[in-house]
Order: C-alpha cells, then structure tokens, then sequence
C-alpha cells in the first residue's frame, strides 16, 4: 500500500520536473544572452511629463518598471514593439510626481529637479545580467530674467500757429484852425493851423520824430529832433505844461511861429500841434515830412518812449519799440 503511495508521489514529482523544465526552455527560448541595449536611453524632459527610450539588439520582450513601484500597473510597462523601420524600440512615460518620483527644489542653479530609477529588464520574471538600471533626472531651471521691449516714440509734432499784430495805418494831416477842421492843401502865411499825426489802433501808441520842412528845391530844416522834440537850432524858448483840449494830454510847447514840440492825446495814438503857416523866402510851397515810431501799449512797452520827455537829451533804448524795424515816414504839404 505504500509502495504503490510512493510511486504516485514518484510520477508526479516527473510531471512536475517535465513541466519545469518544459517551462525554462520556454523561457529560455525567450531570452537571449545576445540582446541588450543600444546605447544610452533617450530621456525628454517634458512640461508636465517624462519619457524615456531605448533601442535593443532584438525584439524586447520584457519590463520596464519604477524602482520601488513595480507592483504599481501605472508605474510598470510590458512593451514591446517596432520602430516603423522594423527596429524593436521600448519606453515608458511617467506624470511629474508619480510612483514616488524624487522632487528637489535647487538652488544652483534655480530651479525644479524631478528624479526617478528606471529598470530595464529582460526577463519576463527575474532581474538578471542583463537588466539595466538608469538614474533619470530632468532639471526645470527658473531664472529671473529682465526682457525689454523698446519703442521709439517721436515728440509732439509742433505745428506753428502765427498771428501778426496787423500794422496800423498812420496819417499826416494839416488842418485848418482846430483840431478837426477841414484838411488844408493851401494857405496863406499867418493862417492858424493844425498838425495833427494819428494811427488807426489802440494797441499802438506812436512818437513823432524827425521832422522836416523843405522848400521842394532841396533845402530843408528839422523842426522836430529824433527825439520827437522841437529842434534845439531854431526854439526860442520852452516851458512844460499839460493842456486840455479833448482829454488830458502832454505837451512841451515852445514858440508858436514855427512847428514845436507836438501834444499827445491820453490814448497815444494821435499827437497834434497848433502853428502858423511859414514858409521859405522866395518859394510857394512848404513840404513837411516826419516819422512816427511805434510801441505796443500793452505792459508799459510805451513807458519812456511817448509822450517824450521834456528836456531829454538822448532817448533811452527800448527793446519793445519797432521804430528801427518799420518807421513810418509821412508828409504833408502846403502851398
């Protein structure tokens, strides 16, 4: 009864053995002590990922697996297959840290390091000769970085916008016995006259100056200086005084027999000077020419220049007056 015990026990420890070694020529048939890797495996590190590849001699019928995690479906891959040239190739591809994949914050560098142990094995069931092992690291740097963006940017354009205090319009008149009477173009020696100087603006305020008398056959005497004075040659005598004929006014008189110094109306811009008519011996007429000189009331541009000062023997040098620049030169005559 034994005996017959032992034999069962016997045969099926045969089975047994058959079916083991039935087993390792199996494997065996798939394994092959001639393939391996080629070369180093390719590893990309990826924004949010990292992948590594590899190429072998032959077919790769194994594993590629996290150190640690190889009971892990997620962190194991049984891969095999071909490139499109018919090359066998393998790889895995694992998220940023899963199967416990290392993350180490550097400091230099800045930056992010992601590491992991990748096996590569062979054999479907055991770690042999021919597995590899790999330290996979990915460094992220982070770098502050100055950018720069340039723009050139032109001034405001400037446009020129000129507005010209337009010139007045001046006049020479002589009048007969006032102010406003009529305008004289003949009179009789002796005749009391008016000369009267204006301009048409009440910005301007104006000085006469320069004032001559001349006979047409050309001779000529000043009767009124640069000053706007009467001519210091041929004055008599001179007293200051104000007068107030239309509103108040200034005036330096002198001798009525000739021209003398011309009286300014408040506003500036008309001057006038009651005379008698004159003239040179032996002629029939009497040419009378003055310039007048302007200023710009505004701000006291007039102060010191009209009316002028009695006495004054240099007239002051003023910036604002525009006398230099457009002096008007006016005449009148009368036979």
């Amino acid at each position: 009864m034994r005996l017959h015990q032992y034999l069962q026990q016997f045969e099926c420890l045969n089975i047994f053995f058959a079916l083991l070694v039935l087993n390792l020529k199996r494997v065996n048939a798939l394994m092959d002590d001639a393939n391996e890797v080629i070369g180093q495996p390719n590893i990309l590190c990826n924004a949010d990922t990292i992948d590594m590849q590899f190429r072998t001699k032959r077919q790769f019928a194994g594993k590629v697996y996290v150190k640690g995690s190889y009971n892990k479906p997620e962190c194991r891959v049984d891969y095999s297959s071909k490139t499109a040239d018919g090359r066998p190739k393998g790889g895995i591809r694992l998220n940023h840290g899963a199967c416990n994949m290392d993350r180490q914050r550097m400091i230099t560098p800045d930056g992010m390091m992601f590491s992991t142990v990748l096996i590569i094995s062979f054999h479907p069931l055991f770690v042999t000769r021919m597995d590899k092992a790999y330290h996979i690291k990915c460094m992220y740097r982070e770098a502050a970085r100055t950018v720069t963006a340039a723009l050139d940017v032109s001034n405001l354009p400037t446009e020129a916008v000129q507005s010209d205090l337009p010139m007045p319009t001046c006049s020479y008149t002589i009048r007969s016995d006032q102010l406003d009477g009529s305008v004289l173009k003949y009179a009789r020696v002796g005749d009391q006259v008016v000369h009267r100087w204006e301009c048409n603006s009440d910005e301007y305020g104006l000085l006469v100056h320069s004032c001559y008398v001349e006979d047409g056959q050309g001779e000529k005497q000043m009767i009124i200086d640069e000053n706007g004075l009467e001519n210091n040659l041929i004055k008599s005598h001179r007293f200051c005084r104000k007068k107030q004929i239309l509103k108040p006014q200034f005036s330096c008189h002198t001798d009525h027999l000739l021209l003398g110094d011309p009286t300014y109306v408040e506003a500036l811009n008309m001057a006038y000077r009651e005379s008698f008519v004159f003239k040179f011996a032996d002629r029939v007429a009497v040419r009378f020419q003055c310039e007048i000189r302007l200023c710009l009331k505004d701000e006291g541009g007039c102060e010191g220049i009209t009316p002028p000062m009695c006495n004054r023997k240099a007239p002051p040098t003023e910036t604002n007056s525009i006398s230099d620049v457009n002096p008007y030169r006016m005449h009148d005559q009368v036979r």
